[in-house]
């Protein structure tokens, strides 16, 4: 034991001398780093290989390259210029970026599609690439580690007392959970700073910040109408920052807000650009659910909202929850006489403790070579009385790819609401080859604003569906209220 605890104050020794050795590289000054650059490098590097094991890069030459460049050129200008910068976008419809040690800096496609200059756009590189040069992430991990090896030092004296923690892993919680205010509001500073090496606008960051708010506030909006929890924000990028509000003060206290902005320039960049998820995940156009890789599509009631999610899709209004998932079938089953009313009687649980269920209706369903069977129940409680109806429809008949099921789960108080949704089991079909060829997911076009276009014009005539008039204004920086000038160039989605 004794033995054991002194190789832990001497390992305590040494990484107080290597920090004590350390320079930022930002300010210069004495920096309490246990992380050497070589380590801070390769560390970068294999987190970089995990991120692309699951993550899908975005397929746009043009973009990447323009994304690309703009970021070197601010790495070559910064702090840090020597590093091996790597740049990525991921193709996901998430609102965010991050930075990792070494010169990594993602970004996400849904936060490009929300940036309205190259200015903004280079004011959240500079802001992830200050983060790096600062070593923020390094800073952070070694004050995790001697944290976590004093505590262990005292664990020492407690039979079986053991804690151990990765780099790895401190990375991977400093990453998803954010950095500290400090970290965040000198990431602020640092950024502005970088800006004007560049030539930019110095208050293109600030006219970001009140769009990742306006997001928020959009979100916050919808949830508090379809009687949602609202959000506590939901923007890593801004996780843990002060508040947005004091960070836009600060961003505005510039002494000087000229510098370029590049805005046409930019948005025909992403003129073209897919909005939300992508086409090989499904989309919504107007009322209706397109996956061209299943080929298959269902319309939902006006007035609901679907939400794409990676193992399944939820439907829902205020009352009421439908759920989609998919399951792989067996050909063996389906060649011996396996029908949708065998796969429902096997995988329903018609039992349920404190309560009955009472079998209202059960029919076949047939759509477009699709084969269904439906189940609807009446749960009475000693609380209240629910209605469930599961329906499956079985989809074999692609060669090339595995039969499956499509499972409809749906759970309402008012029966109603089962009337009003029964469209997704009349419209549940597949789509034909020309569909599937011609299938694409909405896009941002870029168009000029002309004398008589209002947001709600525009609105009225897109795909967005319910609440299109707050996510248009919110592309363009207008939410909840401004008009574009006319002449300019503005974003809106087909």
């Amino acid at each position: 034991m004794l033995k054991i605890l002194k190789s832990k104050i001497y390992f305590l020794l040494v990484l107080t001398f290597i920090a004590s050795c350390a320079k930022n590289p930002v300010s210069g000054m004495p920096d309490f780093v246990t992380i050497t650059e070589q380590q801070e490098v390769e560390m970068g590097r294999a987190y970089h290989k995990e991120i692309l094991k699951n993550s899908k890069v975005l397929d746009n030459k043009e973009l990447t390259k323009y994304y690309v460049e703009l970021g070197e050129k601010i790495a070559k200008s910064s702090h840090r210029p020597d590093l091996n910068w790597k740049f990525t976008i991921i193709d996901d419809p998430t609102f965010n970026a991050f930075a990792t040690p070494g010169g990594y800096v993602y970004f996400y496609r849904g936060l490009l599609a929300h940036f309205n200059s190259e200015a903004e756009l280079a004011g959240v590189l500079s802001h992830e690439i200050a983060h790096i040069t600062a070593r923020h992430a390094v800073r952070g991990m070694s004050t995790a580690q001697v944290t976590n090896l004093l505590i262990g030092l005292a664990a020492s004296s407690v039979p079986g007392g053991s804690i151990s923690n990765s780099g790895f892993n401190l990375l991977n919680q400093i990453v998803n959970k954010g950095y500290s205010r400090k970290y965040e509001s000198e990431a602020d500073d640092i950024a502005k700073e970088y800006l004007g090496r560049n030539g930019y606008n110095q208050n293109a960051m600030a006219n970001f910040l009140k769009t990742m708010k306006s997001a928020d506030d959009l979100e916050n909006e919808i949830a508090k109408k379809e009687g949602r929890p609202i959000s506590a924000g939901y923007h890593n990028i801004f996780s843990t920052h002060p508040s947005t509000e004091n960070r836009i003060e600060a961003m505005n206290q510039t002494e000087s807000m000229a510098g370029k902005k590049n805005k046409d320039a930019f948005l025909k960049m992403i003129d073209g650009l897919p909005y939300g998820t992508s086409d090989d995940e499904g989309y919504m156009r107007y009322n209706t659910f397109y996956h061209p890789f299943f080929a298959i599509k269902f319309s939902i009631p006006k007035g609901w909202d679907l939400k794409n999610l990676p193992d399944k899709l939820i439907i829902t209004n205020k009352e009421s929850e439908i759920v989609l998932i998919a399951d792989n079938l067996l050909r063996d089953d389906i060649d011996n006489g396996f029908s949708p009313k065998d796969y429902l009687d096997q995988n329903i649980d018609k039992t349920s403790f404190l309560s009955t269920n009472k079998l209202i209706e059960q029919k076949p369903l047939n759509k477009n070579k699709m084969s269904g069977y439906t189940y609807l129940y009446k749960t009475t409680s000693v609380v209240d009385i629910t209605y469930t109806r599961y329906s499956v429809f079985f989809d074999i008949h692609q060669e090339d790819k595995k039969p499956k099921a499509w499972i409809f789960i749906k759970k309402f108080k008012e029966i109603n609401d089962d009337n009003v949704s029964k469209v997704i089991e009349t419209s549940f079909q597949k789509m034909t080859e020309e569909e599937v060829s011609k299938s694409q997911g909405l896009r941002i076009k870029v168009i000029r604003f002309r004398e008589g276009m209002s947001y709600k014009e525009l609105a009225d005539n897109s795909p967005l569906g319910r609440y299109a008039e707050g996510r248009l204004r919110l592309l363009n920086g207008h939410y909840p209220e401004g008009t574009p000038e006319v002449g300019t160039l503005i974003k809106i989605v087909e």
